[in-house]
């Protein structure tokens, strides 16, 4: 079987549908460290945006400059804006320290809410999403994207001694 560049295509497209509904049942688990627990990516979705994005992007370049025609200038530039949106908008990840909640992200600021400045926690899409409310106007969000949604739950009642609103 010959492997063009639109079966490729089409086989990473369904690959990443794949991965994308899997990683909603996947749970992942949480990482102790020193300072308290961690709650980063599902491994599936790092997997994702490490190994399958380059894969697709690699793929829609190689398409523009060896296909027969060539696509409009801002074609390349409207698909390099929407990867650099998306790569904005990774989840961060989540740490609980001693003293504070803290999530770190890659392109973004850093977000901190002290345990004692939490207003409220609410619970969304039914558990797989929760987000945190500081007096200080900063909201730290736990996403399905995240692992273990309800161990962070759990722990973030416990350490603000607030319960979670749905």
């Amino acid at each position: 079987m010959h492997l063009d560049p639109r079966t490729l295509r089409n086989i990473a497209c369904g690959v990443v549908l794949l991965v994308v509904f899997a990683g909603r049942f996947t749970t992942g688990s949480v990482t102790q460290t020193p300072d308290g627990p961690v709650f980063g990516i599902k491994p599936v979705i790092a997997w994702t945006r490490i190994v399958i994005l380059p894969a697709l992007i690699f793929l829609v370049v190689d398409f523009w400059f060896f296909s027969k025609q060539s696509p409009p200038i801002w074609v390349p530039v409207l698909f390099f804006a929407a990867v650099v949106f998306v790569a904005m908008q990774m989840p961060g990840t989540i740490a609980l320290t001693p003293t504070a909640i803290t999530q770190r992200f890659w392109f973004k600021p850093s977000k901190a809410i002290q345990y004692t400045e939490v207003m409220a926690i609410q619970v969304i899409q039914n558990g797989r999403m929760t987000s945190v409310l500081g007096d200080n106007r900063v909201k730290i969000t736990h996403t399905s994207n995240h692992c273990a949604a309800v161990e962070f739950q759990q722990e973030i009642a416990r350490r603000t001694g607030k319960r979670p609103v749905t």
